[in-house]
């Protein structure tokens, strides 16, 4: 695939999960969600990640520093998944890499890393450290649907589909938070 298709492929699963969050966590219009410029370009201190929330303040779009993820978008163009996590054939594992990517990346911040890629060119999986997991159903109890957890050397990590990861955290609650 050419750069240019690559990049393009990339900034429409980031206006995708955009869009996802927009109705999970702006319920009603008071805010919005937009691919960071330069693809997580900005500075990592202020907005850490590959989208930011913004919040209407007037006609003006203000961006919103509550927001508790750190999100890195991936389009990975194989849909192979065992190449994703097995590392199979010549490839090691893409996951670990991209983990790292996003906890470096929100490190600056303290927002909480998450990795939200696409799973056989359809499901978005979020991907999480194991131990921020753990934090999170603390706060929101037993998650209630599947979840899968893997190891690489130190990092472990659990994956979940988006849309039960969307549901189950209650956004109105966790604006409140300060985690």
């Amino acid at each position: 695939m050419k750069v240019g298709r690559q990049k393009e492929k990339g900034n429409r699963h980031q206006r995708s999960i955009c869009e996802i969050f927009d109705k999970v966590y702006y319920l009603e219009g008071d805010g919005l969600f937009k691919s960071t410029p330069g693809s997580g370009g900005w500075d990592k201190q202020i907005a850490p990640g590959d989208v930011q929330p913004f919040f209407y303040k007037g006609k003006r779009l203000i961006l919103d520093h509550s927001f508790p993820f750190s999100i890195e978008c991936k389009n990975w163009r194989d849909q192979n998944v065992k190449h994703v996590f097995s590392g199979l054939y010549s490839k090691p594992s893409q996951i670990f890499d991209w983990m790292e990517q996003s906890t470096n990346d929100s490190s600056f911040s303290g927002k909480t890393p998450i990795v939200i890629f696409k799973l056989y060119r359809s499901q978005n999986v979020v991907l999480m450290s194991l131990a921020d997991w753990n934090k999170l159903q603390q706060i929101f109890g037993v998650f209630p649907s599947k979840i899968y957890k893997i190891s690489g050397g130190p990092m472990h990590v659990i994956f979940i589909l988006l849309k039960d990861f969307t549901n189950w955290i209650d956004w109105g609650y966790y604006k409140k938070l300060k985690l």
